[in-house]
């Protein structure tokens, strides 16, 4: 496995820190770490979107903060056999680095971090979810069956979303209670992330503890953007490993990247002070919260 070694120094807004090669930038926003190699992944077409549908995603970094959240914009994209949820901050960040120096990363490394990892397939392949995501340098690819979603509908709760009427739906997924607002004037089944199995398409759907939000903002109703997954060597794996795995993460990214990744980390104060980032448990728990069991 190649070595590299990393200096970081504090700053205003988090942490950056790059390889003597230049080849990582890493930004600590809020409790969590985003982390991106400094050049953009290779995509592999897998079909053709014919509708786009934008999201508002907010999710807490801090459960005991109910000000503190983090937000990304998030895209479905939806063919005609199967759908893609991803980030659309993220989509940006990989043409922006396609035309981006390694001195223009280095001046102002905010530019190119800060969206979500992770892309949900939804039916691809047939009868199932394909998850990708990332934790440090290292990708992850784990497939699980489409789950049923046993959702409690209540025609007499409605409210309007951008101009549709929408009913209220809940249901209790993977550790979290969630209440959705879905749409029968739409017809496109399905919804943000892994939600689908209602009698319209949903477009809002948020935990009852308040810790995670999807929004839908916008839709494409004539879409042109290729469907892509990442043509890249996966860890392949399943997801309560996965989520294992990002929780060690997430507790000692030090320690992982040390470890795991065989990054040599050396973390100094602004004044080159070297400093001891020891390893703390996160005050924030991941959307599906079933993988402790």
């Amino acid at each position: 496995m190649k070595k590299l070694f990393l200096i970081m120094g504090f700053i205003a807004f988090g942490v950056s820190l790059y390889s003597q090669q230049n080849q990582i930038v890493m930004v600590y926003t809020g409790n969590q770490v985003s982390i991106n190699t400094g050049t953009p992944v290779e995509q592999k077409k897998i079909g053709d979107a014919t509708m786009e549908f934008v999201y508002d995603y907010r999710y807490s970094t801090d459960t005991t903060d109910v000000t503190s959240e983090n937000k990304d914009r998030m895209i479905l994209q939806v063919g005609l056999d199967f759908s893609k949820f991803s980030s659309y901050r993220t989509m940006q960040i990989d043409s922006l680095l396609n035309v981006s120096t390694t001195d223009q990363i280095k001046m102002n490394p905010g530019r190119y971090v800060g969206g979500e990892t992770f892309s949900v397939y939804k039916n691809y392949p047939s009868g199932k979810f394909t998850t990708t995501d990332k934790i440090s340098t290292d990708w992850f690819l784990f497939e699980e069956p489409i789950p049923i979603q046993e959702w409690k509908t209540d025609s007499d709760s409605t409210k309007e979303i951008l101009g549709y009427k929408c009913r209220m739906a809940e249901c209790d997924f993977r550790g979290r209670h969630w209440i959705a607002w879905y749409s029968e004037d739409i017809q496109v089944a399905g919804g943000p992330w892994k939600f689908g199995g209602l009698p319209g398409f949903i477009l809002e759907a948020g935990d009852s503890e308040g810790h995670y939000l999807f929004s839908l903002i916008g839709i494409t109703s004539k879409a042109t953007r290729a469907i892509t997954i990442p043509d890249i060597q996966y860890n392949k794996t399943n997801r309560g490993k996965f989520y294992t795995t990002k929780r060690r993460y997430d507790t000692d990214p030090m320690g992982y990247m040390r470890d795991v990744s065989g990054i040599n980390v050396v973390v100094t104060s602004p004044d080159g002070t070297p400093r001891n980032e020891q390893p703390r448990e996160p005050r924030f728990d991941y959307i599906e919260r079933d993988y402790k069991r």
